[in-house]
């Protein structure tokens, strides 16, 4: 790649990021929605976006990086101590169920489904679940569901 193509690519990058976080704000929608729209569409129509080729070998520890820098800042806003009674139970259940549930979905299915080695599925998983508290909480934020929803008083008794 010559530094034009670079240039060309992060440019792009950054201008369709800050381009869906401002018409995010301005539909009040959340951001990860366009930013993921604009990344699909961006890596199927253009050949100016490969994050991979324009940075080369640190692609993969930038990654890792941002990836953690995410968590660590999804960790920061957890308060437990606002949960009480049964909504802590059900919080707690969730957050087991739902690692355990989507990890073994994805490494039991991801192999037959995806055509990928266990590891790789494993991998899958992994990445599925802890990017759920990044993508769930900013939605919810957005749709703000009602009390009633909230505490689920709509569902059976049982269930």
């Amino acid at each position: 790649m010559t530094t034009d193509d670079i240039l060309l690519g992060v440019g792009l990058t950054v201008a369709l990021a800050v381009g869906c976080q401002i018409l995010a704000s301005r539909l009040r929608i959340p951001a990860l929605l366009l930013l993921l729209l604009a990344g699909f569409t961006a890596g199927a129509l253009t050949g100016d976006i490969h994050p991979d080729q324009l940075l080369g070998p640190a692609f993969s520890p930038l990654v890792s990086v941002s990836v953690a820098i995410i968590l660590y800042d999804a960790g920061l806003g957890l308060d437990l101590r606002h949960l009480r009674g049964a909504t802590r139970a059900v919080v707690v259940r969730l957050m087991v169920l739902g690692v355990v549930l989507t990890w073994g979905a994805v490494v039991l299915l991801g192999p037959d489904l995806l055509g990928v080695p266990v590891a790789v599925a494993s991998m899958i998983g992994v990445i599925l679940v802890v990017s759920g508290p990044t993508v769930v909480g900013p939605l919810l934020e957005h749709v703000r569901p009602s009390e009633k929803a909230r505490r689920g008083s709509n569902w059976p008794a049982g269930s």
